[in-house]
């Protein structure tokens, strides 16, 4: 809760309590004002006790009462304040009648704080043409009619000005709060939105990470062991390199994820590395598929100068995620992977594998290629893929060089 809903929660009660406080001074006002104003005064006072003193007393009892619900309606209760006050200023008596503009003002400073400011336009400007009516009928015998309804006037509008602009003080105060609060609720709840959406982010980053690690080496790891099934007895020292493999690949995989974990925890000791174009032939010589690399490189004094760290990884990503699918789903077909590095706008990485011999096995679709395409979004590159005309399957990532990086090395 805002400290400006706390405020309009707690504004009933202060409501009744300035209803009865002014209930107490006008009733004491009452009592005490014919002892200290001398007799020569001639206020228009009733003795206590009598009809006229008993009728005034009624009077403020009936704005008190109505002024203690005013929360529920300010603007009625308004109404009903000055309403009720109007007998009083009938009797000619100025004195009395004075002593109901205090909650008269009491209940313009409950409408102004509580109620809407299209409504104000109306009741404030009734209250000052009636209030000043009343006071002018109520007017002491022998003024001057003129005087009389200026001076009426003036007391009418004081009547309702002064509490007004203390409320209208206020209720801006407790807008000002109240809208500061809101603002500050709603930048925690993008912070939070935000946060949410990194949170979502990462975890696919890692969902990415986690399904090429564990694609490309798994599915060398299998294709060995199965491998190693048919050989064990036929070609035992073939089996026992087959072994060794598994063994190289599993250190692999260990390896993969103590860098993923690495980079997950703060302050990790583990391995930190991240793949470039550079560790692309050791992925190739690894790979469980008949793998043939060639790398055109150009007039740059680096392999794949002018493109970044995050844009070498998704390269990389992209040739593992590529050999682990031809593995997948043409196992014994040879695959080519052409880096070109020739070209000045991009880098152009492209795996090729040729048509299978025999039917790949029938798997639940993975989500590899679409890892891929999301990669190569991050890095404003270009991800296609399909059939080729010799029956197998094409991937080529076009990567663009960074332009500050290119001018740098350019001749």
């Amino acid at each position: 809760m805002n400290p400006g809903q706390r405020e309009r929660r707690r504004e009933p009660i202060a409501f009744r309590v300035a209803a009865v406080v002014g209930w107490l001074l006008c009733v004491t006002a009452l009592f005490l004002v014919p002892w200290i104003e001398p007799r020569e005064a001639e206020l228009t006072w009733p003795e206590l006790g009598v009809p006229m003193w008993w009728a005034t007393a009624a009077v403020l009892t009936a704005q008190a009462v109505v002024l203690w619900f005013a929360s529920r309606g300010p603007v009625k209760a308004l109404s009903l304040v000055v309403a009720v006050s109007l007998p009083l200023a009938s009797l000619g008596t100025w004195d009395l009648y004075s002593l109901t503009s205090l909650p008269t003002a009491i209940g313009v400073y409950v409408v102004v704080l509580s109620a809407e400011y299209r409504r104000l336009r109306f009741i404030l400007p009734t209250v000052v043409i009636v209030s000043a009516g009343a006071y002018t009928v109520a007017g002491r015998p022998g003024e001057d009619l003129a005087a009389l309804t200026v001076q009426a006037m003036v007391q009418a509008a004081a009547l309702v000005a002064i509490p007004a602009a203390v409320a209208a003080v206020v209720r801006a105060r407790r807008d000002v709060r109240s809208a500061g609060a809101r603002e500050h609720d709603a930048l925690m709840r993008e912070q939070e939105a935000r946060v949410e959406s990194a949170v979502a982010r990462e975890r696919t980053a890692l969902a990415r990470e986690l399904h090429d690690i564990a694609a490309h080496h798994m599915s060398g790891i299998a294709l060995m062991a199965a491998a190693i099934e048919r050989q064990i007895d036929a070609a035992p020292a073939k089996a026992k390199g087959g072994a060794r493999a598994i063994g190289d690949q599993s250190r692999l995989v260990l390896e993969d994820l103590r860098r993923l974990v690495g980079l997950l925890r703060e302050g990790d000791q583990a391995e930190m590395s991240v793949y470039t174009l550079s560790t692309i032939p050791e992925l190739v010589d690894g790979s469980a598929a008949d793998v043939e690399l060639q790398v055109h490189r150009g007039r740059w004094p680096e392999l794949g100068t002018g493109i970044g760290p995050l844009g070498q990884l998704v390269a990389y990503r992209m040739v593992q995620e590529s050999l682990a699918n031809a593995v997948r789903h043409a196992p014994s077909a040879p695959c080519a992977v052409v880096i070109d590095d020739r070209e000045e706008a991009a880098l152009e990485v492209r795996v090729h594998n040729a048509p299978s011999s025999s039917a790949p096995t029938a798997r639940a679709p993975g989500f590899g290629l679409r890892g891929m395409a999301e990669r190569a979004e991050l890095v404003g590159a270009t991800l296609a893929y399909g059939p080729s005309l010799d029956g197998g399957w094409d991937v080529e990532l076009r990567v663009p060089r960074e332009a500050t990086s290119v001018e740098e090395v350019r001749p």
